[in-house]
């Protein structure tokens, strides 16, 4: 395993890191001993970064990853989300505190070394189902930086990060306030243009380099959905991407599904499948901290873990996929 720097926080973490989200299920809804045997298995390969969230199984990611990481007593660097609901926008601050304490307790952990906003972060503020909160709300007076901080104050949590999905314009601008030491980045073969120049009108959201920003205001970079909910994988049907709403607009699992069949002449060589093909794709990025990978079993966890250190695509390959991202997934310059 190799280990990169978390932007300008003095931390090293494995480059490949252990997502504990929902669509792989492991930290979820698996046994405790299956859990238990992924996490040391990852341990003992090298992994130290661990991001989980409130939203992943309502608690129980949380919960499940603190129980472990307490029973194998070990040392790890560990990533957490808030996700805060409508009603929050009376006391921003004080809710930001509340939902940060609360984590504390399921992982039970005094402190947390990166806690994150998970909600979107938009022009305006979105009071639907996905509720989502402005730069202004965010970085603001009585925002959600002011609660972090005083939680910083107590000993509570180390850094900061958000969730890059939203509106690209006002992710930027959080970007551009110096508060925050991390972003997770959506950045993956189907939609690089977190990390890559894509035309104008790409068939998917423009994140206009926002991993460049970010890296160029000393933020550490963790790479999201690099294997597309499963779309870049030997079973996509197992990704659980088939959600009705995608995570990022125009990334739909359907569309995705389609583009992958585009990018399978990368499999050759030492490249023996998709998800090899994508995990070194966005390790090929100096700027990236850290790819995160969420994990169905062991077997899962080898795969990734092999990348490290593999090295990244070739130049011709790299050459087809600009081809791709101008032409078949592009739009107009």
């Amino acid at each position: 395993m190799r280990y990169r720097p978390l932007g300008r926080t003095g931390l090293k973490i494995s480059e490949i890191g252990f997502g504990c989200g929902n669509n792989a299920v492991l930290m979820v809804r698996a046994t405790y001993e299956e859990q238990l045997q992924a996490v040391r298995r990852a341990l003992e390969l090298g992994i130290n970064y661990f991001d989980t969230a409130f939203a992943y199984g309502l608690g129980k990611s949380e919960e499940n990853l603190g129980k472990i990481l307490n029973e194998l007593r070990a040392s790890a660097v560990v990533a957490t989300k808030i996700r805060l609901e409508p009603e929050a926008v009376t006391g921003l601050k004080s809710a930001t505190i509340q939902a940060v304490e609360a984590g504390l307790k399921r992982l039970k952990r005094n402190y947390v070394d990166v806690i994150q906003l998970h909600n979107r972060v938009t022009v305006e503020r979105n009071p639907g189902k996905r509720f989502s909160l402005t730069a202004g709300d965010v970085v603001g007076p009585g925002g959600v930086i002011e609660g972090f901080k005083e939680l910083r104050d107590k000993g509570k949590v180390g850094h900061f990060g958000f969730s890059g999905l939203g509106d690209p314009s006002a992710l930027h601008a959080l970007i551009d306030s110096g508060e925050f030491h991390l972003v997770q980045a959506y950045y993956n073969l189907l939609n690089p243009s977190a990390g890559q120049p894509v035309p104008r009108g790409f068939s998917a959201l423009d994140y206009g380099r926002l991993i460049d920003r970010a890296a160029a205001k000393g933020m550490g970079i963790a790479v999201i959905r690099v294997l597309a909910a499963g779309a870049l994988t030997s079973d996509p049907t197992a990704g659980g991407g088939s959600s009705p709403e995608p995570l990022s607009p125009g990334s739909d699992y359907s569309l995705d599904l389609e583009r992958a069949e585009k990018v399978k002449f990368l499999i050759g060589g030492d490249i023996k499948s998709l998800t090899g093909a994508a995990i070194r794709f966005a390790l090929m990025k100096p700027e990236v901290s850290t790819v995160l990978v969420g994990f169905s079993n062991t077997a899962h966890i080898d795969e990734a873990v092999a990348c490290s250190g593999a090295g990244g695509l070739s130049q011709d390959a790299m050459a087809r996929l600009r081809k791709l991202w101008d032409n078949d997934f592009g739009g107009q310059r």
